[in-house]
């Protein structure tokens, strides 16, 4: 009765954690607080993101894995001790320190993702959160969001760029739950935020955006996976919704045909296009490879590094680019790092839907939907300042997260169920697969 008590509240410590965590990290990812504007007074992200830490730490599971076991973990903390030991480099020392003292949300909800997703069906479920948060905010963009120069914009988190950046990352994962096995209703609402995130992408004016959607429809359409099987028909299907839904949008061709003209485009030809800040960010790695010139501070270091050339630096420009932006700002290792931790979530994403998740079709599902989405978040990610984005951070736990089920998860199913003198209620962890590591917790 002891053991049975003691799995009890173990459950239900485990029940409010998740919850809490959920509720916080939904505010995190879906940004509410841009649409329910309320919402800043109370700052929620900084009140639950302290008690889903506390709840985590004090919570009673008794086995937990170490974070820094995993490969992606470890290698993330070190980027995490590049971004610190540039402080004392920075050119405005206050200015990264209160970057990072931002960052540390996003780092809380890595370690947190990481300890309390241990299930793929865990992990399924916080998507269905996120992709119905995203639902609601691109309904908001749609409704409340305004149209500048043929671009759509909303509130002043987001410009039209990092709207198709924050659609695009997540549009795949409406897919997982379009399938038989949702009921109606959830999938009418990933078919709808489906629809949205394309439209809302495409209303943008991105071409950063744009490129990185056409690239995730092609692996979508072309990939031959056997895992997640898209037949003819339903490709066809797919294109066909897509030019439909097109046909409700008031597009800027002219915009996106500059694509294919890059000659005469001004991010080629100017001073202050993408292709000369991303040679300036380059010589700025160059000239401080070890730290950098401080984190969030690439405007001050492009300013002074045109001053040094003799170039007006009047207009302070970020740096368009996610890898130029970390290599300029913390240096070679933080350059290295970002890259190494980016190629590795690729890499567990293949390898997971190719070997079909280590046995778990759910798990394997996941891996080709998050190797879609990834493809399309990174092209994005190219044109954007987005090295400390949470919705990259994401994905880099996620990988963590999914490296993990698939080589530990099995084994542990494989223990359990050879070990017949154990005793676990079987309505205490929902399942013989959570059953298996339903003692894993916070605490380590």
């Amino acid at each position: 009765m002891n053991t049975i008590s003691k799995a009890i509240d173990s459950n239900r410590s485990s029940s409010v954690v998740m919850t809490v965590f959920t509720v916080w990290s939904f505010i995190m990812i879906c940004r509410p607080q841009d649409y329910l504007t309320f919402l800043d007074v109370v700052r929620p992200a900084l009140l639950l993101g302290l008690a889903a830490a506390i709840l985590c730490f004090f919570s009673q599971h008794s086995e937990s894995r170490p974070v820094m076991a995993d490969s992606q973990m470890k290698l993330y903390g070190w980027l995490v001790v590049v971004m610190v030991l540039s402080l004392p480099f920075s050119y405005y020392q206050r200015l990264s320190l209160k970057g990072l003292i931002g960052y540390c949300s996003v780092v809380l909800f890595v370690l947190l993702f990481y300890r309390l997703m241990d299930s793929a069906a865990r992990i399924r479920r916080i998507l269905l959160v996120y992709c119905i948060g995203i639902a609601v905010y691109g309904l908001s963009i749609l409704t409340l969001g305004t149209i500048l120069e043929g671009r759509i914009a909303f509130g002043t988190m987001f410009d039209p760029n990092d709207i198709a950046f924050y659609m695009i990352s997540f549009i795949t994962f409406n897919l997982l739950f379009i399938g038989g096995d949702s009921s109606r209703l959830v999938r009418f609402i990933a078919l709808a935020s489906f629809l949205l995130g394309l439209l809302i992408i495409v209303k943008t004016g991105s071409r950063g955006g744009f490129i990185a959607l056409m690239a995730v429809f092609a692996f979508l359409l072309f990939s031959r996976n056997a895992v997640f099987k898209i037949s003819v028909m339903q490709r066809g299907v797919l294109v066909l919704l897509a030019i439909i839904s097109l046909q409700f949008v008031d597009l800027d061709m002219g915009r996106f045909r500059t694509i294919l003209d890059i000659k005469d485009d001004y991010n080629s030809t100017s001073e202050e296009g993408r292709l000369a800040i991303w040679k300036s960010g380059i010589r700025m790695m160059a000239t401080h490879p070890l730290a950098g010139v401080g984190f969030n501070l690439f405007p001050e270091g492009l300013g002074r590094e045109k001053e040094a050339r003799g170039l007006d630096s009047a207009k302070w420009q970020t740096a368009h680019n996610s890898l130029v932006q970390i290599g300029a700002e913390t240096g070679f290792f933080g350059f290295m790092l970002f890259l190494l931790l980016s190629l590795n979530a690729y890499r567990i994403f293949a390898g997971i839907a190719r070997d079909g998740g280590g046995g778990d079709d759910a798990l394997a599902k996941l891996g080709v939907l998050a190797q879609a989405g990834f493809i399309g978040h990174f092209i994005a990610a190219m044109f954007l300042s987005q090295a400390y984005s949470i919705y990259w951070a994401f994905y880099i736990v996620l990988s963590a997260t999914m490296s993990h089920l698939r080589t530990e998860v099995p084994a542990a199913v494989a223990a359990v169920t050879a070990t017949e003198d154990s005793f676990v209620p079987s309505g205490i962890a929902g399942g013989t697969k959570i059953t298996a590591f339903g003692q894993r917790g916070c605490n380590g």
